[in-house]
């Protein structure tokens, strides 16, 4: 993802440019990336436009770091050991939507982003090409410990990873629409999102792991998962 430039750049000035990065984040996720401009960033971090633009010259750039820290952040979810316990996969999906709600504003703004750019367009794709191939290699270890049975074609395990992204940015603008000045996701979202990618898998997994995966949920959530209407509503008939 991050060209070899690129990393030797954030390396000289790590400590600066990641605090400009982080904090645009945060901004462009308060407001939203058309409406945040590199002055206001500056102003905000308590430095000259100049000092800024001498780490990122244009919004582009800041945008493409982004990216690459959200890669680095999923990078410790979905890069960690394999899968082998309910709590394990209660933890992955929480600490997944957690990570993504991070960088929202990316996901909330991608018609925008991708249209703009051609180059952060392609670094996209190949960057959920990469998160979809992850956790489908996760599901597919889980096959291997029989925790999980791999679906009949045409289905496919690559199908139901893609249908969880496609949950996973329908939960990010729902959040963005009902909460847009959260500083974190209500309990109750990220159950109720976290159960839907259960639903999503639990057909084809081992029944005593997919319940015992939901009660992580529950445990990990416990407020969320009692004011969420999907707990009262499905909680009993598992």
């Amino acid at each position: 993802m991050m060209s070899e430039a690129r990393k030797t750049k954030y390396k000289r000035g790590v400590s600066t440019r990641q605090r400009i990065v982080e904090r645009s984040v945060e901004l462009f996720n308060r407001a939203s990336v058309q409406s945040v401009a590199i002055e206001h960033i500056a102003s905000d971090l308590g430095m000259s436009p100049g000092n800024l633009t001498y780490h990122f010259r244009h919004k582009r750039d800041l945008i493409r770091a982004a990216l690459d820290l959200l890669q680095q952040r999923l990078r410790e979810t979905v890069g960690r050991p394999s899968i082998k316990s309910p709590r394990q996969a209660g933890l992955y999906v929480v600490l997944g939507l957690r990570a993504l709600w991070e960088f929202r504003f990316f996901f909330n703004s991608l018609v925008y982003l991708l249209g703009q750019d051609p180059e952060l367009r392609a670094e996209y794709q190949e960057f959920q090409n990469w998160a979809v191939a992850a956790v489908a290699e996760d599901l597919r270890q889980l096959q291997e410990i029989g925790y999980f049975s791999p679906p009949e074609p045409p289905n496919s395990v690559t199908v139901v990873v893609e249908n969880m992204w496609a949950q996973w940015l329908n939960w990010l603008r729902m959040q963005q629409i009902d909460n847009p000045l959260a500083a974190t996701p209500r309990n109750e979202a990220l159950y109720d999102c976290a159960f839907h990618i259960w639903s999503l898998c639990q057909p084809y997994l081992q029944p005593a792991f997919a319940r015992s995966v939901l009660q992580e949920f529950e445990t990990l959530l416990p407020d969320g998962a009692r004011k969420s209407p999907l707990f009262l509503t499905t909680g009993p008939e598992i």
